[in-house]
């Protein structure tokens, strides 16, 4: 995705980087709704990835129905600022030719220090199959930024 130029793609990309957690939206086949908080990283092509346990409720609507909603923002920003994003897209879970991608980015943002090599400290076979826990990546397909001028839908095809 071509950023150059694009002022909300370059303000979204603040955000995801500036942030650790997002609010993650799912719903059961019939519509039942869920939110839940998750440590997030991302990739250059905008793609979400997050650590959950398998039997989350997230996690278990996911399985239902890949469509989700996410929402990023500080919450310690003054009142009114509201900078943020907003998303929609569709979340599975990471398979075996993705894992040591997402185990690469998570691990360079939540233990940026570590000299610990990220597959030394996260095995790939740990997040895979019938493990308690794994790695889910969200595509996205809308982007929104909201703050001083509401509500802009970012453009991803520049």
């Amino acid at each position: 995705m071509e950023k150059d130029g694009n002022l909300y793609l370059e303000k979204a990309e603040g955000i995801f980087s500036d942030n650790k957690y997002m609010s993650l939206g799912t719903s059961t086949k019939d519509g039942k709704p869920w939110v839940a908080p998750v440590l997030y990283v991302h990739d250059e092509e905008y793609r979400m990835y997050f650590l959950s346990a398998i039997d989350s409720l997230h996690a278990e609507n996911i399985k239902e129905n890949q469509e989700v909603a996410i929402s990023i923002f500080d919450s310690e920003q003054d009142i009114g600022a509201s900078d943020g994003v907003q998303a929609r897209g569709t979340c599975v879970m990471v398979e075996e030719n993705e894992i040591e991608k997402a185990i690469t980015l998570y691990c360079k943002k939540v233990f940026p220090e570590s000299d610990i090599e990220p597959t030394k400290r996260y095995i790939s076979s740990e997040y895979l199959g019938a493990s308690e826990f794994r790695f889910f990546r969200i595509d996205l397909s809308e982007i929104y930024v909201t703050g001083e001028d509401r509500r802009v839908r970012v453009d991803l095809e520049e």
